[in-house]
Protein backbone atom coordinates (compact mmCIF):
# COMPACT_ATOMS: atom_id res chain seq x y z
CA UNK A 1 0.00 0.00 0.00
CA UNK A 2 3.01 2.12 0.88
CA UNK A 3 4.35 1.41 -2.22
CA UNK A 4 1.22 1.69 -4.59
CA UNK A 5 0.92 5.50 -2.67
CA UNK A 6 4.50 6.47 -3.55
CA UNK A 7 3.79 6.21 -7.09
CA UNK A 8 0.82 7.55 -7.30
CA UNK A 9 2.33 10.81 -5.41
CA UNK A 10 5.21 10.32 -7.88
CA UNK A 11 3.11 10.18 -10.70
CA UNK A 12 0.83 13.30 -9.68
CA UNK A 13 3.87 15.57 -8.80
CA UNK A 14 5.58 14.38 -12.49
CA UNK A 15 1.72 15.42 -13.81
CA UNK A 16 1.71 18.65 -12.50
CA UNK A 17 5.55 19.55 -13.21
CA UNK A 18 4.47 18.52 -16.99
CA UNK A 19 1.56 20.86 -16.54
CA UNK A 20 3.68 23.94 -14.65
CA UNK A 21 6.31 24.04 -17.46
CA UNK A 22 3.51 23.48 -20.45
CA UNK A 23 2.05 26.32 -18.91
CA UNK A 24 5.06 28.25 -18.77
CA UNK A 25 6.12 27.44 -22.04
CA UNK A 26 2.51 28.56 -23.70
CA UNK A 27 2.45 31.86 -21.40
CA UNK A 28 6.19 32.98 -23.42
CA UNK A 29 4.90 31.31 -26.72
CA UNK A 30 2.24 33.68 -26.41
CA UNK A 31 4.15 36.59 -25.60
CA UNK A 32 6.24 35.91 -28.36
CA UNK A 33 3.57 35.88 -30.32
CA UNK A 34 2.11 39.42 -29.51
CA UNK A 35 5.53 40.53 -29.66
CA UNK A 36 5.94 39.18 -32.52
CA UNK A 37 2.56 40.29 -34.12
CA UNK A 38 2.77 43.94 -32.53
CA UNK A 39 6.08 44.50 -34.28
CA UNK A 40 4.96 43.43 -37.56
CA UNK A 41 1.46 44.96 -37.24
CA UNK A 42 3.38 48.47 -36.32
CA UNK A 43 3.17 50.23 -39.97
CA UNK A 44 4.89 53.15 -41.02
CA UNK A 45 1.98 55.17 -40.90
CA UNK A 46 0.70 57.91 -38.29
CA UNK A 47 -3.08 59.01 -37.87
CA UNK A 48 -4.81 61.19 -36.00
CA UNK A 49 -7.01 64.48 -35.68
CA UNK A 50 -6.04 67.71 -37.52
CA UNK A 51 -5.43 70.73 -34.72
CA UNK A 52 -3.97 72.99 -36.69
CA UNK A 53 -3.85 73.66 -40.56
CA UNK A 54 -1.44 76.54 -42.81
CA UNK A 55 -1.31 76.48 -46.44
CA UNK A 56 1.72 78.14 -48.21
CA UNK A 57 2.19 78.43 -51.91
CA UNK A 58 2.88 74.62 -52.63
CA UNK A 59 2.33 72.93 -49.47
CA UNK A 60 -0.05 72.23 -47.06
CA UNK A 61 1.06 71.91 -43.26
CA UNK A 62 -1.01 70.46 -40.63
CA UNK A 63 -0.78 69.53 -36.97
CA UNK A 64 -2.10 66.25 -36.22
CA UNK A 65 -2.93 65.01 -32.53
CA UNK A 66 -1.58 61.44 -32.89
CA UNK A 67 -1.94 60.26 -29.41
CA UNK A 68 0.82 61.21 -27.01
CA UNK A 69 1.09 64.04 -28.70
CA UNK A 70 1.36 66.53 -31.62
CA UNK A 71 3.58 66.65 -34.83
CA UNK A 72 3.43 69.12 -38.39
CA UNK A 73 3.07 67.43 -41.03
CA UNK A 74 4.11 69.28 -44.48
CA UNK A 75 3.03 67.50 -47.83
CA UNK A 76 1.11 68.40 -51.20
CA UNK A 77 -1.57 71.31 -50.96
CA UNK A 78 -4.49 69.48 -49.76
CA UNK A 79 -7.83 70.64 -49.04
CA UNK A 80 -7.86 69.54 -44.83
CA UNK A 81 -9.95 70.51 -42.07
CA UNK A 82 -9.63 71.32 -38.06
CA UNK A 83 -11.00 68.17 -36.29
CA UNK A 84 -10.81 66.17 -39.34
CA UNK A 85 -9.02 62.38 -39.04
CA UNK A 86 -5.77 62.16 -41.23
CA UNK A 87 -3.14 59.60 -42.25
CA UNK A 88 0.23 59.55 -43.67
CA UNK A 89 3.32 58.18 -43.91
CA UNK A 90 6.65 58.87 -41.34
CA UNK A 91 7.85 60.50 -44.34
CA UNK A 92 10.92 62.34 -44.26
CA UNK A 93 11.62 63.26 -40.84
CA UNK A 94 13.20 67.11 -40.22
CA UNK A 95 14.00 68.59 -36.88
CA UNK A 96 14.35 71.92 -35.95
CA UNK A 97 13.14 73.28 -39.08
CA UNK A 98 13.16 76.65 -40.57
CA UNK A 99 10.44 77.39 -43.10
CA UNK A 100 11.54 80.64 -44.55
CA UNK A 101 7.93 80.85 -46.38
CA UNK A 102 6.06 81.18 -42.88
CA UNK A 103 9.56 82.71 -40.80
CA UNK A 104 8.81 80.00 -38.25
CA UNK A 105 10.55 77.25 -36.65
CA UNK A 106 9.22 73.79 -36.32
CA UNK A 107 10.54 70.96 -33.51
CA UNK A 108 9.84 68.51 -35.76
CA UNK A 109 7.91 68.57 -39.17
CA UNK A 110 7.19 64.93 -41.42
CA UNK A 111 7.53 65.48 -45.20
CA UNK A 112 5.19 63.22 -47.48
CA UNK A 113 4.03 62.37 -50.63
CA UNK A 114 0.44 62.73 -49.52
CA UNK A 115 -2.28 63.11 -47.09
CA UNK A 116 -4.96 60.58 -46.50
CA UNK A 117 -8.43 61.33 -45.56
CA UNK A 118 -11.60 60.05 -45.93
CA UNK A 119 -11.78 62.13 -49.43
CA UNK A 120 -8.94 60.70 -50.24
CA UNK A 121 -8.33 64.40 -52.12
CA UNK A 122 -4.65 65.35 -53.30
CA UNK A 123 -3.33 67.48 -55.96
CA UNK A 124 -0.44 65.19 -56.11
CA UNK A 125 -2.31 62.04 -57.45
CA UNK A 126 -0.63 61.96 -60.84
CA UNK A 127 2.67 62.46 -59.05
CA UNK A 128 3.12 60.88 -56.25
CA UNK A 129 5.29 63.56 -54.95
CA UNK A 130 4.92 66.79 -53.02
CA UNK A 131 5.14 69.86 -54.88
CA UNK A 132 8.26 71.72 -53.87
CA UNK A 133 8.35 75.27 -52.37
CA UNK A 134 8.86 77.84 -54.37
CA UNK A 135 12.76 77.77 -54.42
CA UNK A 136 14.64 79.32 -51.75
CA UNK A 137 15.98 82.49 -52.55
CA UNK A 138 19.30 84.52 -51.24
CA UNK A 139 18.12 86.59 -48.73
CA UNK A 140 18.63 90.08 -49.34
CA UNK A 141 20.11 91.92 -46.10
CA UNK A 142 20.36 96.14 -46.47
CA UNK A 143 23.10 96.61 -44.39
CA UNK A 144 26.86 95.57 -45.94
CA UNK A 145 29.18 93.18 -44.27
CA UNK A 146 32.28 95.05 -44.07
CA UNK A 147 35.96 93.69 -43.76
CA UNK A 148 35.12 90.45 -45.19
CA UNK A 149 37.49 90.50 -48.73
CA UNK A 150 38.24 87.32 -50.88
CA UNK A 151 40.46 84.96 -50.10
CA UNK A 152 44.02 84.63 -52.19
CA UNK A 153 43.59 82.57 -55.49
CA UNK A 154 39.57 82.44 -54.85
CA UNK A 155 36.20 84.30 -55.26
CA UNK A 156 34.15 86.91 -53.96
CA UNK A 157 30.21 85.75 -53.50
CA UNK A 158 29.70 88.67 -55.95
CA UNK A 159 31.79 86.47 -58.40
CA UNK A 160 30.41 83.28 -57.95
CA UNK A 161 26.66 84.66 -58.72
CA UNK A 162 27.95 86.52 -61.64
CA UNK A 163 30.08 83.55 -63.53
CA UNK A 164 28.15 80.59 -61.86
CA UNK A 165 27.59 79.28 -64.98
CA UNK A 166 31.33 79.10 -66.40
CA UNK A 167 31.86 77.89 -62.55
CA UNK A 168 29.01 75.09 -62.23
CA UNK A 169 31.11 72.08 -61.23
CA UNK A 170 34.31 73.56 -60.48
CA UNK A 171 35.78 73.65 -57.03
CA UNK A 172 35.89 76.92 -55.59
CA UNK A 173 37.41 79.07 -52.20
CA UNK A 174 35.39 81.58 -50.98
CA UNK A 175 35.67 83.61 -47.32
CA UNK A 176 32.13 84.45 -45.37
CA UNK A 177 30.96 85.02 -42.64
CA UNK A 178 28.98 82.62 -41.10
CA UNK A 179 24.91 84.25 -41.04
CA UNK A 180 23.30 80.66 -40.00
CA UNK A 181 24.15 76.97 -38.94
CA UNK A 182 21.95 73.77 -38.93
CA UNK A 183 23.70 70.68 -37.90
CA UNK A 184 22.70 67.31 -39.11
CA UNK A 185 20.43 68.04 -41.82
CA UNK A 186 19.94 64.89 -44.62
CA UNK A 187 23.62 64.04 -43.31
CA UNK A 188 24.90 67.09 -43.62
CA UNK A 189 25.41 70.41 -41.53
CA UNK A 190 24.80 73.50 -43.71
CA UNK A 191 25.17 76.97 -43.07
CA UNK A 192 25.13 80.55 -45.06
CA UNK A 193 27.73 82.70 -45.74
CA UNK A 194 28.03 86.42 -46.55
CA UNK A 195 30.96 88.76 -47.83
CA UNK A 196 30.87 92.90 -48.23
CA UNK A 197 31.04 92.07 -52.19
CA UNK A 198 26.86 91.35 -52.48
CA UNK A 199 23.86 91.70 -49.81
CA UNK A 200 23.52 87.70 -51.16
CA UNK A 201 24.61 84.66 -49.08
CA UNK A 202 25.53 81.39 -50.38
CA UNK A 203 24.60 78.00 -49.12
CA UNK A 204 26.89 75.38 -48.11
CA UNK A 205 26.74 71.95 -46.78
CA UNK A 206 30.04 70.08 -45.24
CA UNK A 207 30.58 67.39 -42.52
CA UNK A 208 32.65 70.21 -40.28
CA UNK A 209 30.97 72.72 -37.57
CA UNK A 210 31.49 76.11 -37.38
CA UNK A 211 29.40 78.48 -34.92
CA UNK A 212 27.72 82.15 -36.19
CA UNK A 213 29.67 84.56 -36.81
CA UNK A 214 32.89 82.58 -37.38
CA UNK A 215 35.06 83.57 -40.54
CA UNK A 216 35.72 81.02 -42.45
CA UNK A 217 37.46 80.05 -45.70
CA UNK A 218 35.52 77.43 -47.69
CA UNK A 219 36.37 74.96 -50.34
CA UNK A 220 33.13 72.80 -52.01
CA UNK A 221 31.80 71.95 -55.90
CA UNK A 222 29.40 74.89 -56.84
CA UNK A 223 25.96 73.08 -57.72
CA UNK A 224 22.96 75.32 -60.05
CA UNK A 225 19.57 74.68 -59.14
CA UNK A 226 20.09 71.57 -56.84
CA UNK A 227 16.95 70.06 -55.92
CA UNK A 228 17.05 67.82 -52.63
CA UNK A 229 13.29 67.90 -52.73
CA UNK A 230 10.81 68.48 -50.17
CA UNK A 231 11.09 72.40 -50.88
CA UNK A 232 15.12 72.55 -50.69
CA UNK A 233 16.17 73.79 -54.22
CA UNK A 234 18.96 75.75 -54.42
CA UNK A 235 19.98 78.45 -57.44
CA UNK A 236 23.93 78.00 -56.73
CA UNK A 237 25.18 75.93 -53.23
CA UNK A 238 28.52 74.74 -52.18
CA UNK A 239 28.44 70.88 -51.36
CA UNK A 240 30.90 68.68 -49.46
CA UNK A 241 33.02 71.81 -48.30
CA UNK A 242 35.88 71.73 -46.07
CA UNK A 243 36.00 74.45 -44.01
CA UNK A 244 39.35 76.74 -42.14
CA UNK A 245 38.19 79.27 -39.48
CA UNK A 246 40.42 82.47 -39.13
Amino acid sequence: MTFQRTIFITQFAFFSFTLFISGISGLVYAEQKTATQKRHAAPNILSGKITDVINVPGYTYAEVNIGKNKVWVAGPVTLLKKGERVSFSRGMLMENFRSKSMKRDFSVVYFVGRFITANSTTSAKSTGKSSAHAPIKYKKISKQIEGIKKVKGGFSISEIYLDKEKLKGKNLRVRGKVTRFTADVMGNNWLHIRDSSTLNDLTVTTKDTVAVDDIVVIEGKLELNKDFSYGYVYPAILLDAKLKKE
